[in-house]
């Protein structure tokens, strides 16, 4: 029996090796030097990504604090972003309606604007994805990177909030379509 382990380990060696160098070479993507679009950084994009999606079903806006729970990032460093963001135009700050200490944040309609421009960009850069794969393969890439995740998460317990909630469309819903929708 211990031959017939060692000879199973002896064959994941190399598959453990090659997804080591996978898992490397995708950190190694320069996900954060994409083109800017209008001199938003990543962080700035995706915290307007946020916004917008979650705005579509909640017309009041967010709280700060809300934005700092569903992006998995620390109060302080949401509030500069949104400081910025204010500060550029592109979100908005109004009284919370039923509570008068709390406001409530939205894109303004230049906000608006350059989210779909980063959307349009993003949804290049995908469609170039797919063609280079084919859509068959993007799908099982998909699948694979879902069981991925899925397997890690049960090795490592639940995950906090984090981006995967309101990244995909829609009001609560698992359904994929295209971001930014």
């Amino acid at each position: 029996m211990q031959g017939d382990h060692e000879h199973e380990e002896e064959h994941a060696r190399p598959a453990i090796h090659e997804l080591i160098r996978a898992f490397r070479n995708l950190r190694q993507i320069p996900w954060n030097n994409r083109r800017p679009i209008e001199n938003c950084t990543p962080s700035e994009t995706m915290t307007l990504f946020c916004i917008r999606r979650a705005t579509r079903c909640n017309a009041e806006g967010l709280k700060a604090s809300e934005i700092s729970t569903m992006m998995n990032v620390a109060s302080p460093t949401i509030t500069q972003t949104l400081n910025v963001l204010t500060a550029r135009g592109l979100l908005q700050r109004n009284p919370d309606p039923h509570d008068r200490r709390a406001v409530r944040i939205t894109l303004t309609e230049e906000g608006e604007r350059l989210t779909g421009l980063a959307a349009e960009a993003m949804h290049e850069k995908m469609n170039g994805l797919i063609a280079h794969l084919g859509p068959g393969r993007a799908e099982q890439l998909v699948a694979l990177l879902d069981d991925v995740h899925a397997y890690f998460i049960g090795v490592n317990g639940d995950p906090e909030p984090g981006p995967d909630n309101w990244f995909r469309p829609g009001c609560h819903t698992n359904t994929t379509t295209k971001e930014g929708e």
